[in-house]
């Protein structure tokens, strides 16, 4: 077999098919979704612990959470910004 061949038995195409394995597609979905979950736990772990040191209502909590959220999203946008690019690149979207 030759590496084209053993490329498609695979489930993938060589360069001239100008395709992303699913894979490579799932990994970064999933890089994507732990980059906003991570961001929001660190926030919220941020404001618990922010909350702890001054002895405070849950505040810290609520701005971490909300910093989180708004950090992940950023990062997701960021994300789907390439991956669109990516896909231009190769043809996949006009």
């Amino acid at each position: 077999m030759g590496a084209a061949e053993d490329d498609q038995t695979r489930g993938h195409q060589s360069d001239e098919g100008q395709s992303v394995t699913s894979k490579y597609a799932i990994g970064e979905s999933t890089s994507a979704g732990m980059d906003f979950f991570s961001s929001v736990v660190a926030g919220l772990l941020l404001g618990l612990g922010l909350d702890w040191v001054f002895n405070a209502t849950p505040i810290f909590v609520i701005i971490g959470v909300i910093g989180g959220f708004i950090s992940g999203f950023a990062k997701l946008w960021s994300t789907s910004r390439i991956l669109e690019e990516q896909a231009r690149a190769r043809g996949r979207i006009d």
